[in-house]
């Protein structure tokens, strides 16, 4: 084999391997979360340092307009997070309902306290019951 077919070859199989190398790159598209209208408040319940952060980032990631996290010292020893709703009338009910993992769901009739529609108490499930998975925030 010439010297020149024998460059060709290389070419050729340069090429093939630099085009198995390359990956086309994925590019995601971002999604699109519609807005839910109505205020929530989270208390961080639980002593767990950050979760409230957490978990208002992951309520606003699906839509819903979180007030600025707080931490209440008597409030340290939920096990379980209990969401109370404020407004019974809210639209953004069933909304969180199907976001969350937990039953602990408590209507409160006549407690709408200012703006106001649902409070979040977490407990110390509050990644299981928010559906956070590590990495996700």
């Amino acid at each position: 084999m010439s010297k020149v077919g024998c460059l060709k070859k290389i070419a050729v199989a340069a090429v093939c391997l630099l085009s198995l190398a390359c990956e086309e790159e994925v590019v995601e598209k971002p999604v699109k979360v519609e807005p839910v209208p109505g205020k929530v408040e989270i208390f961080n319940s639980c002593g767990i340092s950050n979760a409230a952060t957490e978990a208002r980032n992951a309520l606003r990631a699906n839509g819903f307009d979180v007030l600025t996290p707080q931490t209440d010292p008597q409030w340290l020893n939920y096990e379980e997070t209990i969401v109370a709703i404020r407004n019974p009338h809210w639209t953004g009910y069933s909304k969180l309902k199907a976001h969350m993992n937990t039953e602990n769901f408590i209507i409160l009739q006549d407690a709408l306290s200012g703006n106001v529609d649902a409070t979040v108490f977490l407990g110390k499930d509050y990644k299981k019951a928010l559906k956070i998975k590590r990495g996700d925030l």
